[in-house]
C-alpha cells in the first residue's frame, strides 16, 4: 500500500522511500533558519555604524595637512634676511642700499619687502646718517603717449641715477598750484584752491591716499615751507582781499591741522600747553613759530625756483638748491617723456629736495 503525504501533491512512494525523499521540508528549512544572512547584515550594520561615529571625524579633522601656501609662508617669516649672516649685520647692508636699489630689493623676497616698507627702516637710515638725497621732479608729458598724465622723477645727486615714475591710474585730478613735499617715503601733494584736497603718494609702491583736507581752501597769496614732517601755510590773503597774519600747520604722520592765530603778537608764545599737543618738544614749537615769522615778513607770494642749462645743454643747475641735473638724468626725461632741457620749467609742475 503507498502512502500518500496529506497536502503534498508528490506522486505516491513507498513506506521505504518516504523517509528518504522529502523534498518540501529542505524547502521550509531554508527560508525558516537563514543563519548565513542575519551574520551578513549584522556585519554591513558594524561597519555602517563605524562610518558615523563622530569621534572618528573629529580624530580626522584634528590633525589636517599643512598647505603649501602656508607652509612657504612660515618659511618666508622664519627664514634669515641674508643666509649665513646675523640679522643685526644683514640689515646694516640694506641700510646703506641706495634708494634706486631699494626699488629692486622689495622685489626679491617677502622677508626684504616686509623690512623694506616698515617705516622704522627709514627712521634709522636718518638717524645713522645713511639717507640718500632724492630730488623729486613732478612733471607733464610731452609725447603723445604721455599727454595728460603725471610721471615723477626720482633724480639722486650722490650716484647720478635718475628713475622714472609714472603715477597710479587712480591718481587725484592734480593741477597747476599745489604744494608737493616728502614726508617718509610719501610724496605729499595739497591743493591750494577751492577744496584743498590733500593726497600721499608712496614712493615705494606707487599708491595713492588720502589726507584731511586743508580747513582754509580760499588762503591765496600764501608762503608754504615743509620743515621736517610738518607743511606751514603761512600768511597770504583771505577770500575778501584782507591780508592775514595767521599761519596754519599741517601734521602729516597725524594727519590734522592746527592754525597759529597770531605770528605777531605774543599771545601764541605764552600757551604752554599748545606745543605739548601737537609739536614733539619746545625746541620744534619755538623754531616753527620763528619760521613762520621769517616767512610772514617777506610779504607775499612765493619764490620761483630758478635753474637754467648750462652751455650746450648737457646739464641743468639750480643754484639756491645746489644741485645739478646730469646728462643722464636730461637723457632719460628726453627718451620717456620728450621734454627737451630749455623746455623743463614748460613740463616742471612740482620740485622738492630730500633725503629718504
Amino acid at each position: 500500500m503507498s502512502a500518500v503525504r496529506p497536502g503534498c501533491r508528490c506522486s505516491p512512494i513507498s513506506p521505504t522511500q518516504s523517509s528518504f525523499r522529502f523534498v518540501p521540508a529542505m524547502k521550509r528549512s531554508r527560508r525558516s533558519v537563514p543563519a548565513m544572512n542575519r551574520s551578513r547584515r549584522f556585519v554591513w550594520a558594524l561597519k555602517r555604524s563605524r562610518r558615523s561615529i563622530p569621534a572618528m571625524k573629529r580624530s580626522r579633522r584634528s590633525v589636517p595637512a599643512m598647505k603649501p601656501s602656508r607652509a612657504r609662508r612660515i618659511m618666508t617669516v622664519e627664514a634669515e634676511l641674508i643666509p649665513e649672516l646675523p640679522d643685526c649685520l644683514a640689515l646694516e647692508c640694506l641700510l646703506r642700499l641706495p634708494f634706486h636699489a631699494i626699488l629692486d630689493a622689495r622685489a626679491v623676497c617677502k622677508r626684504w619687502k616686509e623690512e623694506l616698507d616698515s617705516p622704522s627702516f627709514y627712521r634709522i637710515r636718518k638717524a645713522d646718517g645713511l639717507a640718500s638725497r632724492v630730488v623729486s621732479l613732478l612733471l607733464r608729458g610731452k609725447l603723445r603717449r604721455t599727454v595728460g598724465k603725471f610721471h615723477l622723477a626720482l633724480y639722486e645727486p650722490d650716484t647720478g641715477v635718475c628713475t622714472m615714475r609714472q603715477l597710479a591710474p587712480d591718481r587725484p585730478n592734480l593741477k597747476m598750484g599745489s604744494i608737493a613735499g616728502i614726508v617718509g617715503r610719501e610724496l605729499v601733494v595739497m591743493k591750494k584752491r577751492r577744496t584743498g584736497e590733500v593726497h600721499f603718494y608712496d614712493l615705494l609702491s606707487g599708491a595713492w591716499r588720502p589726507g584731511a583736507p586743508n580747513p582754509a581752501p580760499q588762503r591765496s597769496l600764501s608762503r608754504n615751507v615743509f620743515r621736517g614732517d610738518k607743511l606751514f601755510v603761512i600768511g597770504g590773503r583771505d577770500g575778501g582781499g584782507k591780508k592775514l597774519r595767521s599761519a596754519l600747520v599741517y601734521d602729516a604722520p597725524a594727519d590734522t591741522w592746527i592754525k597759529i592765530p597770531d605770528l605777531e603778537g605774543l599771545g601764541s608764545l605764552l600757551d604752554g600747553s599748545f606745543y605739548t599737543r601737537f609739536w614733539k618738544s619746545k625746541e620744534e614749537y619755538f623754531s616753527g613759530i620763528q619760521c613762520c615769522r621769517e616767512q610772514l615778513l617777506l610779504g607775499d607770494g612765493e619764490d620761483d625756483l630758478i635753474f637754467y642749462p648750462t652751455e650746450g645743454g648737457r646739464e641743468i643747475v639750480f643754484p639756491e638748491e645746489n644741485l645739478i641735473l646730469n646728462e643722464n638724468a636730461l637723457a632719460n626725461l628726453r627718451k620717456h617723456l620728450g621734454i627737451l632741457p630749455n623746455e623743463l620749467g614748460r613740463y616742471l609742475e612740482y620740485f622738492h629736495s630730500g633725503r629718504l
